[in-house]
């Protein structure tokens, strides 16, 4: 199906010189092996179109058809299908195009042989009850297609068009290296744009990429001063914040577990349940808790969302608030700068968190000294 909508796409000149048709085929496979472990380790049967004999055989027949008749009919039977999914696959520099060829009508028989055996022979499986299909709720099954769907699309933008792959790879270069001034400089070669780009940075890193925040902030106070700057980096950190929480009220405990891992996700179940409904206004204090962390654990607890925004709101609004006036009063130390601030802000909170473990520890002392 990849290899079809492929054939189509690069028939038009407008669109094959501004978008790389080949990563159709590269998003079909990833979808396909989603659906496939979807099936077998979720029981999600209603996805199996495979399972589905009049969708598989019309899906099937006209994948083929679309595919023979552009091709043969352009007389590029031979190069065209094996170029596109050598490129499609990544394998360029690793498989001829007569190799290719080979390859593709051995995958052809076997695909077809397969398909009918598994409509003949349904797969059957014993199921993880924690990840079966038919008992997540309607929400958390919307929830994982969405995201998976989602990322579907981010990776076809970002595989098929160059400025993005460009600006992608360029903000996450700047953001490992705490390049505040070349950040800065990034987002003006944007122009109008440039406050959007930031916005846009700021969500992706919160739900997708594990890259530091405060380089996006300092580069806002920088660019816009601190007062505007503040606005831009709170708003949109909350807007990524915002997007977690529903992410993983959708996707569930099971799934959130994957994103964040098992273990990150129990510490935080101690952290709410010894501190409750302040535990979420501490951890957004504390520079060393995870952005995203508190985001998507904050989905699978009890904690309500209203709670959850002012909670984070006011959290992470003194940090938010210094960060821009550092950006725009000391970029040249900015590293330095963040690294004192963080270390400050994180003893002192850990101070109030346990002072009152210490004063008793103390008093302890003083009466088996007066025993």
């Amino acid at each position: 199906m990849g290899t079809a909508v492929t054939a189509l796409l690069i028939q038009s000149k407008f669109v094959d010189m501004r978008f790389d048709s080949e990563v159709i085929i590269t998003v079909a496979v990833l979808a396909g092996l989603w659906h496939f472990f979807a099936r077998v380790f979720m029981n999600a049967k209603s996805l199996s179109l495979w399972e589905k004999k009049l969708v598989s055989t019309i899906a099937a027949i006209l994948s083929l058809a679309i595919i023979l008749i552009i091709h043969v009919l352009n007389g590029s039977l031979s190069i065209m299908p094996a170029f596109m999914v050598r490129k499609g696959l990544l394998i360029e520099n690793v498989v001829s195009l007569s190799g290719m060829n080979m390859v593709l009508v051995v995958g052809l028989v076997v695909g077809l042989i397969a398909l009918f055996a598994a409509q003949r022979t349904p797969l059957t499986i014993k199921s993880n009850p924690n990840m079966d299909w038919n008992r997540l709720s309607k929400s958390s099954r919307f929830g994982m297609i969405s995201f998976f769907g989602l990322l579907g699309v981010f990776l076809v933008l970002y595989l098929g068009q160059g400025a993005i792959h460009d600006l992608v790879n360029s903000s996450v270069v700047y953001l490992k290296n705490a390049d505040v001034e070349g950040f800065r400089d990034f987002l003006l070669s944007f122009g109008p744009l440039a406050a959007v780009i930031s916005a846009l940075l700021m969500v992706f890193q919160s739900v997708m990429a594990p890259l530091p925040a405060f380089v996006i902030t300092f580069a806002n106070g920088l660019l816009f001063g601190w007062f505007y700057g503040a606005i831009l980096s709170w708003s949109s950190a909350m807007l990524g914040a915002v997007i977690c929480f529903y992410l993983a009220k959708f996707l569930g405990r099971p799934v959130v577990e994957k994103i964040v891992s098992k273990r990150a996700l129990e510490w935080w179940d101690l952290f709410f349940e010894k501190y409750g409904k302040h535990s979420i206004f501490l951890a957004r204090i504390l520079p060393i808790v995870s952005f995203d962390l508190v985001s998507y654990a904050g989905g699978v607890t009890s904690v309500r969302f209203w709670s959850f925004f002012w909670a984070t709101g006011l959290g992470q609004l003194p940090a938010t608030i210094l960060y821009s006036y550092l950006g725009e009063n000391a970029s040249g130390t900015v590293q330095i700068l963040f690294t004192l601030f963080t270390v400050v802000i994180a003893l002192a909170v850990l101070g109030v968190i346990f002072k009152p473990k210490l004063n008793s520890i103390l008093k302890g002392k003083k009466g088996a000294k007066v025993q």
